[in-house]
């Protein structure tokens, strides 16, 4: 039996993956809250997930961003100096790629390559110098140990915004249960794709290819050729591209695959359900905390 290689397994379970950065940032999304009609009818199969129901939603993600900032700004305050964090610019969702290519809109503008029209532009913030030591402490000097100091006030080591994030997550943080969730959304993609009905539907996709002209076995495939990972992407990587989107439809291999990770993530989750209960729970409280601190400003 065929298997991915590492770097493709990697590509398409980290795309999918819902943990973001540090293990507070792996929980808690509502139980109803990713998976609604305009996500199933849109093709987005990360957040449809069982195990998404332990992530946060862009929305809670940016409330306790804000959060951090306001309590940032509290403690720059107390040193007499003023921060005002950049609005945060929204970020439109990019294609769903756990599966690989999923929409012909991202396949056609930009082939095998990462889908960038979710990014948002950052916008620079204006600190003085005093205002950047504060505010980052000694990550603005790097290998620079000795504590700092601002009028005669030790500066947290790493700065007002490091403590703020760091003493606002710590009542939240559970390592155990975030490793579980992270270890189910890569362990189930794994699993279901040596499932009987994922592999039929493998050989469906490489037969479609093949009458389009395209030579591959498994959906990995054409992220692995130089040609569609170096220099600009070409009228062939767009056409190979939207083959593929378009055979994936035909053959239904999208929704049997995400079907078949579904049971799979729920048996894996039904093993470790306390754990990830008490996740959920502690996140919950997380977000509810970071509008808490917004309210009161």
């Amino acid at each position: 039996m065929r298997r991915l290689t590492t770097a493709m397994f990697a590509l398409f379970a980290l795309v999918g993956c819902t943990a973001q950065g540090s293990q507070g940032n792996t929980g808690a999304r509502p139980e109803a809250s990713g998976a609604n009609e305009s996500d199933a009818a849109g093709g987005n199969y990360t957040y449809r997930l069982p195990i998404a129901a332990y992530s946060y939603t862009d929305a809670e993600y940016a409330s306790i961003d804000a959060a951090e900032n306001v309590l940032a700004g509290k403690c720059m305050a107390r040193y007499s100096l003023t921060y005002q964090p950049p609005k945060p610019t929204p970020a439109t969702p990019g294609a769903d790629r756990r599966y690989g290519l999923s929409e012909e809109r991202s396949a056609t503008l930009f082939g095998y390559r990462p889908d960038s029209s979710y990014r948002a532009a950052p916008q620079p913030m204006k600190l003085g110098k005093h205002e950047r030591t504060v505010l980052y402490g000694n990550r603005e000097g790097a290998g620079n140990s000795k504590p700092l100091e601002y009028r005669g006030k030790k500066v947290p080591d790493h700065g007002c915004l490091g403590q703020a994030k760091d003493e606002f997550g710590k009542a939240y943080a559970y390592p155990e249960g975030a490793g579980k969730a992270s270890r189910i959304s890569s362990q189930s993609y794994r699993d279901s794709m040596l499932l009987p009905e994922v592999q039929a539907v493998f050989k469906q996709w490489s037969a479609c290819m093949k009458k389009s002209g395209y030579t591959y076995s498994l959906p990995s495939d054409p992220f692995s050729a130089e040609k569609f990972r170096v220099g600009p992407v070409t009228a062939q990587e767009k056409e190979t591209a939207q083959a593929d989107v378009a055979c994936k439809r035909s053959t239904g291999l999208l929704e049997v695959w995400f079907t078949a990770e579904s049971a799979v993530q729920k048996t894996m989750i039904a093993e470790h359900s306390e754990a990830l209960e008490k996740l959920r729970d502690l996140h919950a409280k997380k977000v509810a905390a970071a509008r808490k601190v917004l309210a009161e400003g």
